[in-house]
């Protein structure tokens, strides 16, 4: 089963999370950020063996 990065909108904060296995990973002031940062740690768990993807949570698209 792959790891699942989730990019989503944090609307009460304003500010954009990356979720991982239900629990938080990363904190952005913009979405782009939030997705840059996202696909670079599922590159990261692929290079250590593991599957993973990234998904815009809003949007249901596949981005990684």
């Amino acid at each position: 089963m792959p790891l699942l990065f989730w990019v989503c909108r944090d609307e009460e904060e304003d500010r954009w999370l990356v979720i991982v296995e239900g629990q938080p990973y990363g904190e952005y002031l913009s979405e782009e950020l939030a997705i840059l940062d996202a696909i670079d740690f599922a590159a990261d768990a692929r290079i250590g063996g593991n599957t993973a993807e990234v998904w815009h949570r809003e949007t249901r698209a596949r981005l990684y």
